[in-house]
């Protein structure tokens, strides 16, 4: 019986043992280099936001998700982190995907009603096609998550894994820059319809580009801190690595002045500071120093930038009550909808198919509202309050899980308490935008998320993960 640096038992494998482990190490190697180079693609088609994209992601993480099954059953290996380890969470998102295929092949007729108005359909959804788009979008998501989730049981893995994702949004925002200043404000070197003069990066939104740079602002003031606190216990400052950091985090944060969203400058800065409350938390009393250090250095670092980059963003502030009496006009016709449905919705993905039953002015009639720019309600009304309020559900379990293990672990608790970060982020620009609904921002969503929930491993199993 040997104990690992977390403190817990580990029973020695045998020969045989060891050697189907190593295999299946090489194999969740191969596995985390192959997610993130898929990572590294996926925002690059428009942020992965149309039918097509979601067919090729599909096939490529069901492909995948096929193969390493099979290799597992093939050298009878167990997973690292089974679906019986998150039972409530698989439980909850095995539902959902069930409903969703109820919803789109069921061949219950079905009336929808509206003021003045009525359409008929052979299902459940007004648009079955589209819910079948997105029942492949939900399935996508649970298949990645579960190998993500396979490759981050180890937790050096997983550190691993966080850097390279922090870098590949880095690369993104650098991109993003360069296609603004130098490029001509051009996406993937074709001229822009939308937001010009504002950073989009490989997306067509800003707001969508904003979310995606606020979880890479997220996970690299976790990285940070990790970093701190590493050197703090070792009494060996990582001047180099901690001043790359630094670096990437002043690239995002320009980049996100530069897209000129303000919910998704405001999350971002959200869902930092939540980090930075969770480092005080865990280190404030042992290395009170450090503590103001790391809130002295992150208060600089943006004040700069704002004085330098963030003009345009600022700009904007004073059309938020504009903004604001807009949107409100489009929620309450939204809110309608539930109201008329709401226990069985409209079908996945059937909002723009079904919104013309009851846009009214004072909602603009010049415009195509095909998104309803809250991502609750987008749930809420093309599922019903119940079986819309799963995924809500699911990332709360998560979250309520990541909490426990920041204040119960002494080590390990940065990838969760960066996954708390990126839900809080999320959570606030989903309530005013569709940014999670572009499935490159879900995909990192996932990602990150499972980073921090995998750490689950040694506390449920007592076992350490290779």
């Amino acid at each position: 019986m040997t104990t690992d640096v977390s403190g817990f038992e580990v029973t020695r494998a045998t020969s045989g043992g060891n050697r189907r482990s190593q295999g299946q190490t090489r194999l969740n190697h191969v596995l985390a280099i192959g997610l993130i180079a898929f990572l590294f693609l996926a925002p690059v088609p428009l942020g992965a936001n149309r039918p097509v994209f979601w067919a090729i992601n599909a096939a490529l993480i069901g492909g995948v998700g096929v193969i390493y099954g099979f290799l597992m059953i093939w050298r009878r290996e167990s997973f690292r982190i089974s679906l019986s380890d998150i039972p409530v969470l698989a439980g909850l998102w095995a539902l959902l995907c069930l409903y969703a295929v109820f919803q789109a092949v069921a061949p219950i007729g079905t009336v929808f009603m509206a003021p003045g108005t009525q359409v008929a359909s052979q299902t459940l959804s007004i648009a079955p096609g589209s819910s079948i788009h997105s029942l492949v979008q939900f399935l996508t998501f649970g298949i990645f998550f579960f190998l993500v989730l396979q490759v981050s049981a180890n937790r050096e893995r997983a550190r691993f894994i966080a850097a390279a994702l922090f870098w590949v949004i880095v690369a993104h925002a650098l991109y993003g820059l360069v296609a603004l200043t130098q490029l001509g404000d051009t996406v993937l070197f074709l001229e822009k319809l939308a937001y010009l003069g504002s950073a989009t990066g490989t997306f067509i939104n800003r707001n969508s580009y904003a979310t995606f740079m606020a979880f890479g602002l997220v996970l690299g003031t976790a990285l940070t801190a990790q970093a701190v606190e590493k050197a703090a216990d070792s009494r060996q400052v990582p001047i180099a690595s901690i001043m790359f950091l630094l670096v990437g985090l002043a690239f995002l944060i320009v980049t996100l002045y530069s897209t000129q969203s303000r919910m998704g400058l405001a999350a971002g800065l959200a869902g930092s500071v939540a980090v930075t409350i969770g480092f005080i938390f865990k280190i404030g009393r042992r290395l009170p120093g450090l503590s103001v250090l790391m809130i002295l250095l992150g208060v600089a670092l943006a004040i700069a930038v704002t004085v330098l980059f963030g003009s345009g963003t600022l700009d904007r502030l004073g059309s938020v009550e504009q903004s604001f009496d807009v949107r409100s006009a489009l929620y309450r016709q939204v809110i309608d909808m539930i109201a008329a449905r709401p226990l069985l919705g409209f079908g996945g993905g059937s909002f723009e198919a079904a919104f013309p039953l009851y846009h009214a002015l004072p909602v603009s009639p010049d415009l195509v509202w095909n998104k309803t720019h809250s991502t609750y309600l987008a749930l809420w009304v093309e599922y019903g309050l119940i079986f819309g309020s799963i995924p809500l559900l699911v990332v709360l379990g998560i979250a309520f899980r990541c909490i426990q293990l920041v204040i119960r672990r002494k080590t390990d608790w940065v990838l969760p308490l960066a996954a708390l970060g990126i839900i809080v982020t999320a959570a606030l620009h989903s309530l005013v935008d569709f940014s999670l609904e572009m499935e490159a921002n879900a995909l990192f969503f996932a990602a990150l998320l499972a980073l921090g929930l995998a750490s689950i491993t040694e506390y449920g199993r007592r076992k350490k993960a290779q």
